[in-house]
This record gives structure tokens, C-alpha cells and sequence, in this order.
């Protein structure tokens, strides 16, 4: 497989946190292993089209928990809720706001959005781990109002009973974006807050925003040099999965992909 070499790239964080959520789902630093979990959600949902924690997240948990031989449950107080699936690795979607996905109107096919998440480590540790967890190659960038009903369960902006048109969704190419099966450590704890590491930002020729910052923006960062992550990233060659969750056994849905290589 072959990605290719992005005009842009935005940095985008998702995933339940302490601010949404008040949970950070697990990882094992020692492998890398991870749990995708996304944030909470109270709007109400089209009929057939909500996404619960449980069942939808417990046996992803579960799977960890045995693959990691470490228990790790779903909070009780998120049992019931239902989730904001976004992005949706199933499908290859990912959707904002109007103002605070703006940035994805600038986008072009086979530019990318790449997702990051803080984690929980299971060793116990009291800082987070910051991580990348997945790659988009952009498709196309549509509005709400532009998506028909067939596709409304693929997204959680249009899977939503009030749907806002002027929301966005990115849409990824199928076999060059998915999942990460493992995610790649990116932050350190610097001058009171999370950032990306120094060494990182020098390798990727730097951020949209200052000294780093990866905790919680209503203006997602853009990659300055996104050639040059580009080649960082397939230096270290993510596998990628299509499915937001690996799971036990093996599911067929759940296809691994080739290495990514970035074409010149």
C-alpha cells in the first residue's frame, strides 16, 4: 500500500477524556495496544441509529483486558449513554462543526487528518499518554445538508435526529485510512501542560500552534511541514486497521492493511 504525500494535514483529538467522558481509556505502553472509546453524547439520535457503550465499547474493553491479562471495565456512569462515534473507523468518516472543523473545508483529496487521544497507561501511571491512533487520506469533505439518507448511518453528525446541515464530514479513501493497531507516543507533560515532544515537533517541521499543545482546542492544529510528517510516519510504518476496534476472535470485518509507504 502507498499513501499519498499530503498538500495539508490537520492534527484532530478525539476520544473520551477526563473533560468528556471523565475517563481515558486504557493502553499498554509496553506494546502499544490501545482502546478507541469515543466521548459521550446527549443529543438524541435517529431511530435505530444510537451507539451505546455498552454493548458497543464492553467487548472491545473486554478483549483488551484479556489480550493486556489486566481488568479494565467500562465506567458504570457511561453504561447507558450513548456514545459520539466520531471518528467512525468502520466506515471512514469523521465530522465537526461548522466553526470548529472550519479547517476541514481546506482540504483536498489525499490531504489527511490525522486523530490523536490521551490514555491511560495500565502501569498505573499518574501522567497520560498522548498518542497518535489513526489516519484519514481524504476522499472528500461534504456538508450534512449534501450527505443522503442512505449514508446518515455513517457518521455521528448525520446519524443525530436533529441534524445540522452545515455541519462537515470527511469521508477517508477505504485501504489507505484506518485505525492505528497500535498507537505511536507523541507527548511529554512541558511548562504545566501536554505537548508534543521537542525532538518531534523538529522532525515534522512544526505545528499551527504554539510550543506543541495537544490538550483540548476548539482550533485543531495544522501540520506546517505535512511532507515531513509524512516521512516520519512511514518510518514507522503504522499497520492499520478498518474497524475502530480490534476484537477477539478475529473478526473478518476487522481487515488489517498493508505497511503504508508515502509516495514521492
Amino acid at each position: 500500500m502507498t499513501l499519498p504525500v499530503p498538500e495539508r494535514a490537520i492534527l484532530i483529538r478525539v476520544a473520551v477524556d477526563q473533560t468528556y467522558g471523565k475517563w481515558n481509556a486504557p493502553c499498554n505502553p509496553n506494546t502499544g495496544d490501545f482502546v478507541y472509546v469515543p466521548i459521550p453524547q446527549d443529543k438524541p439520535n435517529a431511530e435505530g441509529m444510537a451507539r451505546r457503550y455498552v454493548p458497543a465499547m464492553d467487548h472491545a474493553v473486554q478483549a483488551f483486558s484479556e489480550r493486556n491479562a489486566a481488568p479494565v471495565v467500562i465506567p458504570e456512569p457511561l453504561h447507558d449513554r450513548r456514545m459520539h462515534l466520531d471518528p467512525d473507523f468502520d466506515f471512514l468518516t469523521y465530522g465537526d462543526t461548522e466553526v470548529r472543523g472550519r479547517k476541514l473545508l481546506d482540504l483536498r483529496e489525499n490531504d489527511w487528518v490525522v486523530f490523536y487521544s490521551s490514555l491511560r497507561p495500565l502501569s498505573g501511571a499518574t501522567r497520560l499518554v498522548y498518542g497518535l491512533i489513526g489516519l484519514f487520506v481524504v476522499e472528500s469533505v461534504r456538508r450534512v445538508a449534501d450527505i443522503p439518507m442512505a449514508e446518515h448511518d455513517r457518521n455521528a453528525h448525520t446519524r443525530l435526529l436533529h441534524r445540522v446541515d452545515t455541519d462537515i464530514v470527511v469521508s477517508g479513501k477505504g485501504g489507505l485510512s484506518g485505525r492505528f493497531e497500535r498507537y505511536l507516543d507523541i507527548g511529554e507533560l512541558r511548562d504545566g501542560s501536554y505537548r508534543v515532544r521537542r525532538d518531534l515537533l523538529e522532525q515534522w517541521g512544526g505545528l499551527s500552534v504554539r510550543d506543541g499543545w495537544i490538550q483540548r482546542s476548539a482550533n485543531p492544529p495544522l501540520f506546517s511541514e505535512p511532507a515531513l510528517f509524512a516521512q516520519w510516519l512511514q518510518a514507522r510504518q503504522p499497520r492499520l486497521l478498518a474497524a475502530n476496534n480490534p476484537i477477539e476472535p478475529f473478526d473478518e470485518k476487522v481487515a488489517a492493511l498493508d505497511v503504508p509507504t508515502v509516495i514521492e
